[in-house]
């Protein structure tokens, strides 16, 4: 496995930090940050971001991050990513938990709609909940209208 800076071994001991770090991804320092940077860097993915978004999925789900839009946010961009073909060959043997992830992942983003959401969750679900449709042209949209 590989990530933006070479081998992925560090990436499941920033998995396991992410699952209590709750400071957002765009605070350096974070362990979000540093996750975004190794699995998404500049929109660039890897081997490890395919692997990660099982992960990512699974901390969405606990009670902590219902109403924060990192993992799935992330999980979205590396998923928009592989839909539009820019991303390293899929391998194969990650393709089941990849696909049963995201389909959980939709769940969430869509039901995280329903919270009282601040203007940057709100258009994160949106974007995260797009993608999840494989609607990748209106989740660059949203993308673009709020960058």
């Amino acid at each position: 496995m590989r990530q933006a800076y070479g081998s992925a071994e560090n990436i499941p001991s920033l998995l396991v930090q992410a699952e209590t770090d709750t400071r957002g991804g765009h605070m350096s320092g974070s362990t979000w940050f540093a996750l975004w940077s190794a699995l998404c860097h500049q929109g660039d993915i890897y081997t490890a971001s395919y692997a990660a978004v099982p992960f990512l999925v699974r901390i969405a789900e606990q009670p902590n991050y219902r109403a924060k839009y990192d993992p799935l946010f992330l999980a979205a961009h590396i998923e928009l990513a592989q839909g539009e073909g820019t991303g390293p060959d899929f391998p194969r043997d990650l393709l089941l938990p990849y696909r049963a992830a995201l389909e959980r992942a939709l769940a969430l983003a869509t039901t995280a709609l329903e919270l009282p959401l601040d203007d940057d969750s709100r258009i994160a679900y949106r974007f995260c909940v797009a993608v999840f449709n494989c609607q990748m042209l209106t989740a660059r949209n949203i993308l673009d209208e709020e960058g």
